[in-house]
């Protein structure tokens, strides 16, 4: 437990879905992509080296460049996307603390508050994903003119090699060689979407598999330590002290000693901070001591088993806990294996019984709708009853309800105190008057020890306390007299007639009100319904507006970056023609102008790529905070039994935050530029195709239906994803499900441990991503199907367009030069 209060909950779960992805990504299509292309680079690169040593020697040397810029890419990445994740976690970890205390956040109207504190934390996690983009595209263009000075050495020394070594190498060895050598560097270039995402899951996987590796100090899975036979309960405490791991430098309990016999009730009593809280967590082994013992019927419980020990102890805290899921469940969570009939007796122990029966669904009412904090409390104590623990503790059960809501508990808390070893922790010292023994602490110390009256007599810690409390309450009793004297002067002196004007105002306000909240809910509707013909990317353009100016500025850079590699074949095209030229010294001049133009090109290009890596940052980014800043605050204007429903539980709306919106990302983000790029290459490619011959450009174009095919085959898998949660928009996805149970085991670890329902939490998290998984299988089937054919019609298209070229060159219908276009 003392790795938990080192960490925000918030901030966990959040990097528990964060990272995952992110991991997940890295080792899935990815990783084949990554080996595909490997085997490509050195394939290409073995055969260059067969056909011609000397020239792909002189390609291979400028090769130290190229990964050294992919070396520091990686790293740029790797610690960036480290420092992403960790900003964000923090936004979400606010997320998550608002969301899951929407009530109180609503009731004091702090949503305005919340909303500021949320997006304060998002705009570091917005730096850094500029930062990221900015050395990101520095190091590409890097890259970029390191592959393109590889070119223009190929292509100024292999016609020289053709023209002086003609015995070794020809025309044709040097094209071999070159086209072998630029397979192999487009396949480094398209390598980097999977380093990057290799880099990422690195960043990611660092915090998880340290999560993985790490060995609890108090395991409850182990099956070690004595398992008793039974259980007297008899608790004792021997000069117990005790430091949290969070805060070394505060010590808690300083030489606690006490004794607490079977059956009987002991409360601790004391001012905030002595120590009460923690001696409780210290029997449930949350915790070891750093000094003392923790006696159970005269046994170390560091040598008992820890599952055993948690299933004889039953907890009631402050704030009762309740899980998603039906009344009916959240009292099984005390003993999984409990039948109907012993369901109904623990909450009638608890006087749950009776409300529960008048709710709609009985026991499988929701546990999220519209319950009352009394109500709440009552089915946590029928859930700490359901497994006759026979030590009992009470962590100030009654201090968060109203005196109505707490008579009815404290009656329960009575009932179910007797024959069990219970110790009591209450907030208000009247509702301890009966405890066999009170103890009173004070700066982790036992001051006393004795019965109310006793401890009465001497006047000592407890008197003090019990006076001042006595004084606090007398006080409020008073303000709420004048109050009600107040209110009755002003009823007598308000004359009748407009008390009864005031009261039909009122009505007619009250009216009006409702009126008014059916038309905003007509014309919300009407919006909505408007809404709905609007196409779902013009909305999310019009949300990155503010960065219009960087959208296009980055359009327009990736448009001309894609345009490079057409304009590359063209000049390609041009060397080649002279390897015919028989004036060697005017081809010597011409093959050097072309290889510097080549390699100037290769750095515009690169500048290109900085730029547009730059821009679709800075707008991908301010869409990404701005829609997470959207989504939280529309979350947090919902009415509260918007919250209830299972869709809307926490972890599904922290996992919707994180991934979600992080994926809108791609529109206005990388993706975008990729889009463009192909853009810039379609338009420039046609071009000069149609320009050096149209007969064999129409025979490529044959192939692009094909094509079509296999983008459609591949983007299948998310389109028939998203038309499944639209259909189901009523109910969580298997990975929102999954989500939402690591949510809520993390935010209420202390419950769950409690409880000793860690392997059902566990087993429900891994069976919400079996199913997703098995479910994604089936789709990725087809996937895989349009991946397939998208990589080998390359080599039709080539094999297509060599041939029938060929065929053009023969008959004296083109040239061989412009094939290469």
């Amino acid at each position: 437990m003392g790795w938990f209060d080192k960490l925000n909950p918030g901030e966990l779960s959040n990097r528990l879905v964060a990272d995952l992805d992110k991991i997940r990504d890295g080792l899935g299509d990815k990783k084949a992509d990554f080996i595909s292309l490997m085997c490509r680079l050195f394939g290409g690169l073995i055969f260059a080296f067969i056909t011609g040593w000397k020239l792909s020697l002189v390609f291979i040397a400028t090769s130290p460049l190229t990964i050294f810029a992919f070396n520091i890419t990686m790293r740029v990445i790797v610690k960036y996307t480290a420092k992403e994740i960790q900003s964000y976690s923090k936004a979400s970890a606010v997320a998550q603390e608002v969301l899951g205390s929407i009530r109180t956040v609503t009731a004091f109207g702090g949503q305005k508050k919340e909303e500021q504190r949320f997006s304060e934390n998002l705009l570091e996690a917005k730096q850094i994903g500029i930062k990221k983009g900015l050395y990101l595209g520095i190091c590409q263009a890097a890259a970029q003119a390191a592959i393109y000075l590889a070119f223009a050495i190929t292509f100024w020394y292999g016609p020289y090699l053709v023209r002086y070594e003609c015995k070794n190498y020809d025309a044709g060895s040097v094209i071999v060689i070159f086209v072998s050598c630029l397979q192999s560097t487009f396949s480094i270039s398209q390598i980097v979407p999977n380093i990057q995402a290799f880099a990422e899951a690195s960043g990611s996987g660092g915090f998880v598999f340290d999560i993985i590796s790490r060995i609890s100090k108090i395991d409850s899975f182990k099956n070690d330590g004595d398992i008793p036979s039974s259980i007297v309960g008899d608790i004792e405490l021997q000069n117990v002290r005790f430091t949290y791991p969070a805060r070394k430098d505060t010590p808690i309990l300083q030489g606690v000693s006490m004794k607490i016999p079977t059956g009987k009730t002991v409360a601790l009593v004391g001012a905030s901070g002595c120590g009460k809280s923690t001696t409780i967590q210290l029997i449930q082994r949350f915790y070891d001591p750093d000094g003392g013992l923790v006696l159970l019927d005269g046994k170390d419980i560091k040598t008992l088993n820890v599952a055993w020990l948690r299933q004889h102890i039953g907890v009631v805290s402050q704030e009762p806990v309740l899980f998603t899921g039906t009344i009916e469940e959240n009292i099984r969570f005390g003993k999984q294996d409990a039948t109907d009939e012993e369901v109904i007796a623990a909450a009638k122990m608890a006087n749950a019984h009776e409300f529960i029966m008048a709710l709609p669904d009985n026991y499988k009412t929701s546990s999220g709708d519209k319950l009352s904090g009394g109500q709440k409390q009552r089915v946590a104590i029928a859930r700490a009853l359901i497994s006759n623990p026979k030590i009992l503790l009470l962590d100030e059960a009654t201090s968060a309800l109203d005196n109505e809501s707490e008579r009815v508990v404290q009656d329960a808390l009575d009932r179910a105190k007797m024959g069990r070893t219970t110790i009591v922790i209450a907030h208000r010292l009247s509702t301890i008057r009966n405890a066999d023994l009170i103890i009173a602490l004070e700066r982790g110390e036992v001051m006393e020890d004795g019965t109310h009256n006793e401890l009465m007599d001497r006047k000592g810690l407890y008197y003090e306390l019990v006076t001042a409390q006595q004084r606090k309450e007398k006080d409020e009793d008073e303000d709420m007299l004048d109050d009600d004297k107040q209110v009755q002067l002003l009823k007598k002196n308000y004359p009748r007639h407009l008390r009864t004007l005031s009261l039909v105002s009122a009505k007619s306000a009250g009216s009006d009100v409702s009126d008014m909240e059916e038309n905003d809910s007509e014309n919300v509707e009407i919006k909505n319904k408007k809404c709905c013909h609007q196409p779902f990317i013009f909305k999310i353009l019009k949300l990155n507006l503010p960065e219009i100016y960087w959208i296009i500025i980055g359009c327009i850079a990736s448009i001309i970056f894609g345009a490079i590699t057409p304009i590359f074949s063209f000049f390609f095209s041009q060397i080649y023609a002279l390897f015919a030229e028989p004036d060697v010294a005017k081809a010597n001049i011409e093959t050097r102008n072309y290889a510097l133009v080549i390699f100037f090109i290769g750095i515009f290009g690169g500048l290109c790529q900085c730029v547009s890596s730059i821009a679709f940052s800075k707008s991908g980014e301010a869409l990404t905070m701005r829609m997470r800043i959207i989504s939280f605050s529309s979350m947090l204007r919902q009415e509260i039994g918007w919250f209830d429903k299972e869709q809307n539980s926490l972890g599904a709306l922290v996992t919707q935050l994180s991934s979600d919106t992080s994926n809108l990302k791609g529109l206005s983000g990388v993706r975008m530029g990729v889009i463009f790029n192909a853009v810039g290459a379609i338009v420039c490619s046609l071009t000069i195709a149609f320009q050096a011959g149209w007969k064999l450009t129409f025979i490529v174009l044959l192939f692009v239906p094909l094509m079509v095919f296999s983008g459609i085959l591949q983007g299948k898998r998310m389109t028939d994803t998203k038309k499944s949660n639209e259909k189901n928009n009523s109910k969580l996805s298997w990975s929102e499900k999954g989500g939402t149970y690591a949510t809520e085991a993390i935010d209420s670890v202390r419950t769950v441990v409690g409880l000793h329902q860690e392997e059902f939490f566990i087993s429900r998290y891994e069976d919400c991503f079996q199913k997703e998984f098995k479910r994604t299988m089936i789709k990725i089937q087809i996937q895989s199907l349009g991946t397939g054919l998208a990589n080998s019609i390359m080599f039709f298209i080539h094999a297509a367009s060599f041939g029938y070229g060929s065929v053009l060159v023969e008959n004296g219908e083109m040239e061989a030069p412009l094939v290469f276009r």
